[in-house]
């Protein structure tokens, strides 16, 4: 062996590749990163759900307005002041020959819109005359005031995180029909 040759040997010793443990080093540094990646993806998903969820909020509380400016005698008649209770059913006005009073309009207006919000987790809704919309927990303790005001609030409450020991999330709108 030459002497250049030899003096690299001796400088370098027997190293020839990777030990075991740069191996294992390498592979617990590697899982890290990519179960940090993962749970990057179950935030990301869970985000998305909410952000879909908050969407048909929107478009529920929406409906709810269109409901209450496409009647119009039925709101100057105080048939929209309170829509806070479970819906009794499909009055079953619409088709009729006649047509819908403004009344049964109304009736009608609020189950079908109650129906919808079942598209939410938990959904649940009200309609009522409210100067202070912000406010209210659930269905049952909505925060409507009632008389005294002429602004109507559409209030719309779900389960976004599907948890029953969390608030549910409400989302509103307020309006002079």
């Amino acid at each position: 062996m030459s002497n250049h040759t030899q003096q690299r040997a001796e400088r370098y010793g027997h190293q020839a590749g990777f030990t075991l443990m740069e191996v294992l080093i390498t592979a617990i540094i590697l899982s890290v990163g990519l179960l940090g990646l993962a749970g990057l993806q179950f935030n990301a998903l869970r985000s998305n759900q909410s952000a879909a969820q908050s969407t048909l909020a929107v478009l529920r509380a929406i409906d709810g307005a269109d409901r209450l400016r496409s009647n119009t005698a039925g709101v100057a008649a105080g048939h929209y002041d309170s829509l806070t209770g479970d819906p009794d059913g499909d009055p079953g006005c619409i088709g009729d020959e006649d047509g819908c009073e403004s009344n049964r309009l109304a009736e009608y207006d609020y189950w079908a819109w109650s129906e919808q919000n079942t598209a939410l987790p938990e959904g649940q809704g009200v309609i009522c005359l409210d100067s202070s919309p912000n406010d209210g927990a659930s269905k049952e303790e909505n925060g409507c005031e009632g008389e005294g005001t002429n602004v109507f609030a559409v209030k719309i409450w779900w389960d976004d995180d599907r948890n029953p020991d969390t608030a549910l999330r409400r989302h509103t709108m307020s309006l002079i029909p």
